[in-house]
C-alpha cells in the first residue's frame, strides 16, 4: 500500500493513524470520535479501570471466609463429632466450613504473593501487561453490563403487576432502539408483534397461559 493512497483512508475511532478501521469515522475537522454520529463524543476514560481484580479477588476471598465461619458457628450449637450411631449433625458442615476458610486464606495469600512478585504501577486502557495489575472490568464494561442489567431487572419487577406481555413488549422496545439503533416506531412495532406472537402461541395454541395484567383484564383476555 502506498502513501497516498493510504492517506486517503478515513480515519476510524479507536486508531489514531491509517489502516486497521475499527469503530465510527472521526471529525476531521476536530479529530474527536463521535457516536453513532449523533454528534456525542466517546468517553475517553471508558476504558480505564473501574475495579482491579485484585480487589475483585480479596472482596471474594472475604466473602468466603465469612460464609465459612457462619457455617462453623451455625454447626457448634449441634453435635460436631461421632457417637454411638455416626457423625453428629453438624460433623460435616463443621468441617466444610473449615474448608471455606482454609480456601480463602490460600486466596488471599496467593494474591499477595502476586502481587508482590508482579510489582506495582498504574493500569492503562483497563490492563497492564502480564507483570502488573489487571483490571477485573473498565468503565465501559461496567456501562454495557448495566445498561443490560437495569432494564432486565426492571422486567422481572414489573412482571409481578403487569403480567407478562406488556413489560416484555417494552422490554424488546428499549433494548432494540437503545443497543440496536431502531427508530421507536419500528421498535414499538416489534416488540408489540412479539406480544402478539407469544399470546398466540401460549395461550391459544399451546393452552398454556401466561400472566397477565390489567390491561389484558380490560380487553378481556383471561
Amino acid at each position: 500500500m502506498n502513501a497516498g493512497f493510504a492517506g486517503n483512508l478515513p480515519k476510524m475511532a479507536g486508531s489514531l493513524t491509517e489502516g486497521t478501521p475499527k469503530g465510527v469515522p472521526y471529525d476531521d475537522n476536530e479529530r474527536v470520535p463521535y457516536d453513532n454520529n449523533e454528534g456525542v463524543p466517546y468517553d475517553n476514560n471508558e476504558g480505564a479501570p473501574y475495579v482491579m481484580r485484585r480487589t475483585v479477588e480479596i472482596w471474594t476471598a472475604a466473602a468466603i471466609a465469612l460464609v465459612g465461619a457462619v457455617v462453623i458457628s451455625e454447626s457448634l450449637t449441634h453435635d460436631i463429632g461421632w457417637n454411638e450411631t455416626g457423625p453428629g449433625s453438624g460433623y460435616f458442615p463443621f468441617r466444610v466450613g473449615l474448608l471455606l476458610i482454609a480456601a480463602a486464606v490460600v486466596r488471599l495469600l496467593q494474591v499477595r504473593l502476586k502481587a508482590e512478585t508482579s510489582g506495582t504501577g498504574s493500569a492503562s486502557r483497563g490492563e497492564r501487561d502480564a507483570s502488573g495489575p489487571v483490571s477485573f472490568v473498565t468503565r465501559g464494561e461496567l456501562g454495557r453490563s448495566l445498561s443490560v442489567l437495569w432494564p432486565t431487572m426492571a422486567l422481572v419487577v414489573a412482571m409481578i403487576p403487569l403480567g407478562c406481555y406488556v413489560p416484555s413488549a417494552a422490554y424488546l422496545t428499549w433494548m432494540m432502539r437503545r443497543h440496536g439503533g431502531y427508530s421507536w416506531l419500528l421498535s414499538a412495532a416489534y416488540g408489540a408483534a412479539v406480544a402478539v406472537a407469544f399470546f398466540l402461541v401460549f395461550d391459544l395454541w399451546f393452552r398454556v397461559p401466561l400472566a397477565k395484567g390489567p390491561l389484558e383484564a380490560a380487553l378481556g383476555l383471561y
